[in-house]
């Protein structure tokens, strides 16, 4: 049996049972092809959308966020070059896009760029909005970065300012969140493959630091028991993830939720909300 028989039968029944929409499929062409042409103008910071399961990982976070969360005014809390918003203003949320540093004098002409406005600010915890300006904050791969880039404290300032602008009623997302025991990132620091996250949370100290700033956690799952980022992995390795991208994804949820086994999984995924 070939390798590609070999994965084609075992995650056939995985893909057999998915189903994307046509919104869906449009917003995966649409941000693979912003991943593209980044790419071919050698942009390296575009690379997170220059694979299917990446893409795919984020449309199925925006998915998520839109059947948890009643649509409203939506602050993407360090949107970075803006994917999560543009995905979640197509789901119905009134989105303010914002990012730390200065403007950009010239962004590079690529598809998401031209449909995404950014708000940028300069303090590192201040947020530029009035108290209680927003019914929904999400955090997307954001706060694990706050005191790496800045002074230690700030992660506890940025959320008590999250907390400020939030409405009471309000909800705050966090997703990628990297949990302390990854086995990935453990073996990228062994080897020095790359970059591997200094600041990952187990689930009591995120559970105590959102307590400590006045939230409480409705809903904590694990996810990526199975890579999303494929740079330096082999190249027949991230062929099988491209063709077989909903399997893996579904062999990934799956492993994902096994007690004692998710523990060592990427990533947290939370639904805080102010107490």
């Amino acid at each position: 049996m070939t390798g590609k028989c070999f994965y084609h039968k075992a995650l056939a029944p995985y893909i057999a049972a998915v189903k994307t929409s046509d919104r869906d499929r449009e917003d995966f062409d649409f941000l693979m092809a912003t991943g593209r042409i980044g790419r071919e103008q050698g942009l390296s910071h575009f690379s997170h959308l220059d694979q299917p399961v990446g893409v795919w990982n984020y449309i199925r976070i925006a998915n998520e966020v839109a059947q948890r969360v009643p649509p409203g005014r939506l602050l993407d809390w360090g949107c970075g070059l803006g994917q999560m918003s543009w995905l979640l203003e197509r789901r119905g949320f009134d989105v303010t896009s914002f990012e730390l540093g200065e403007t950009v004098a010239t962004l590079p002409d690529v598809p998401l760029t031209r449909e995404v406005r950014i708000l940028r600010g300069s303090h590192p915890t201040k947020l530029p909005f009035a108290s209680s300006s927003f019914d929904v904050v999400l955090s997307c791969g954001v706060l694990e970065h706050v005191d790496e880039y800045s002074q230690p404290g700030n992660e506890v300032a940025s959320l008590y300012e999250i907390h400020r602008v939030l409405t009471p009623a309000g909800n705050f997302p966090i997703y990628q969140l990297p949990q302390r025991y990854t086995w990935q990132e453990a073996i990228t620091r062994t080897l020095k493959l790359g970059y591997a996250h200094p600041r990952r949370f187990s689930e009591s100290e995120i559970r105590e630091l959102l307590r400590r700033t006045g939230f409480r956690v409705v809903r904590l799952a694990r996810y990526n028991m199975l890579p999303k980022n494929l740079t330096g992995l082999p190249r027949g390795v991230r062929d099988v993830y491209s063709r077989y991208t909903h399997g893996v994804m579904h062999v990934d949820r799956t492993l994902s939720s096994i007690p004692l086994l998710n523990r060592i999984a990427g990533v947290l995924e939370i639904l805080a909300v102010p107490c």
